[in-house]
């Protein structure tokens, strides 16, 4: 199951218990109605309700379920983790694999397609925790990275998938002897070359209509992709200028 099967819920098509049920059945011939009752009252399901009282199961709800069912009987997760793994997975990561039995990143913030990486980097939520594990940082790193602004959480505390290449790629330099105080300089830089392309944006974003706003994303992220691959550029020649 991906991640984008458990955010597709449907508005058009809900389900009452009874349905359900026999849409799980197949798959999970021991289901029961008191058991969909118990994984409701656990939170890991939240139904609508008719007018009336009655259960109202979207596709996105039996999906969660489907998920929760197959945890418990192919890992024996309890259900404590399976309610962690779905916090994270509503948060942009990605279901975990049969080896794996937490969420992780989605892959494409991995990718060598700068485009597809920052479309899908401000999507992804990470506690710190989460952010350390996965970017094979220290609490010491990230607390440094954060010090010098190089990364910084939302108001819920959360870090997003720039935040996770950030750390990434100062774990790799560390390697190499620079600390984030050396790394504040290329935010400096950042800082400066922003402002050659904020008028650009600003006037794509000032139109009225509705396209405005994705007409400025899709251009920000051209810019972006533009400017990355300069400075690849510019680093291989300056680089092969001294040796």
């Amino acid at each position: 199951m991906t991640t984008s099967n458990l955010h597709q819920a449907s508005h058009d098509a809900l389900f009452s218990i009874g349905e359900v049920l026999s849409r799980l059945r197949e798959e999970f011939p021991d289901v029961s109605i008191s058991k969909i009752r118990f994984l409701e009252a656990n939170s890991l399901v939240a139904p609508e309700r008719s007018p009336s009282g009655y259960r109202k199961f979207s596709v996105h709800d039996i999906e969660r379920l489907r998920y929760v069912l197959r945890m418990q009987r192919d890992h024996f997760l309890p259900l404590k983790v399976i309610r962690e793994n779905l916090d994270a997975m509503d948060r942009g990561l990605e279901a975990p694999t049969v080896e794996v039995t937490k969420p992780v990143p989605p892959r494409v913030l991995e990718s060598t397609e700068t485009l597809d990486r920052l479309a899908t980097s401000t999507s992804v939520r990470l506690t710190e925790s989460e952010l350390i594990e996965h970017a094979g940082a220290s609490e010491t790193l990230v607390s440094h990275l954060k010090d010098f602004g190089l990364i910084s959480h939302d108001g819920a505390g959360f870090f997003d998938g720039t935040d996770l290449g950030i750390v990434r790629a100062a774990v790799s330099l560390g390697n190499f002897g620079l600390e984030p105080r050396h790394l504040k300089t290329v935010l400096s830089s950042a800082s400066r070359e922003i402002d050659l392309f904020t008028p650009l944006v600003t006037a794509a974003r000032s139109g009225k209509n509705g396209a405005s706003k994705a007409q400025a994303e899709e251009l920000t992220l051209q810019i972006a992709n533009a400017i990355l691959q300069l400075h690849e550029l510019l680093i291989r020649s300056l680089i092969e200028r001294q040796l």
